[in-house]
């Protein structure tokens, strides 16, 4: 089920030998495991520094890193982008079960008994399905299909790439503007203790 016609650009990886994957997911592995050895003291300077709850700051600088990223493609600008990302919440556009899942009942707008709301996916022209998020609302361009935004941790996200019986392949941070692609394997790498605990 697509959320949005909008065709992707498809960007076709170059090959790598076997040696450059074995360095990057050394990399990628040391740039996680140093955000989870900085503890507690790493969370309060990165709250301090996310300019408030709604993570202004640290959303503009999300989007500054995966665009440096995006322009190099390199194993030092990959690694400055999750080094940002534990922790992280997205906003993810959703669909019902229901058409109407609203109802006003004494002036009130209310829930309809039974209403479920799911995250929304894309499906590209090559049939592979993506778990679409957000940094903020600029950068959903178009509304969410049920009216409904849910607010996901980057955890959640891969918890939901991970799930065999879900057909997400990959998360696509902000598709319409940065387009960056997280697939199974690169998240599997990061996220590597999830994959171990469940």
């Amino acid at each position: 089920m697509g959320l949005f016609n909008r065709k992707k650009k498809q960007e076709k990886p170059a090959e790598e030998s076997v040696k450059q994957n074995d360095a990057l997911k050394e990399d990628i592995s040391k740039a996680y495991d140093e955000i989870v050895a900085g503890g507690e003291e790493n969370e309060k300077q990165e709250e301090s520094a996310a300019g408030g709850e709604d993570g202004t700051f640290e959303n503009e600088l999300l989007k500054s890193r995966i665009k440096i990223f995006k322009d190099k493609k390199d194993q030092e600008s990959l690694n400055e982008v999750i080094k940002l990302l534990p922790n992280k919440k997205f906003l993810v556009p959703s669909v019902s079960n229901m058409k109407e899942p609203f109802e006003k009942i004494n002036g009130e707008v209310k829930l309809k008994q039974g209403a479920v709301f799911n995250p929304a996916l894309l499906t590209s022209k090559e049939n592979k399905v993506f778990l679409p998020v957000f940094t903020d609302e600029e950068s959903m361009t178009q509304k969410s299909p049920s009216g409904v935004i849910l607010r996901f941790s980057v955890e959640q996200c891969v918890s939901i790439v991970y799930e065999k019986k879900n057909p997400v392949s990959a998360v696509v941070i902000n598709p319409f503007t940065e387009n960056l692609v997280l697939n199974e394997d690169l998240l599997r790498m990061v996220f590597k203790e999830k994959e171990e605990n469940k």
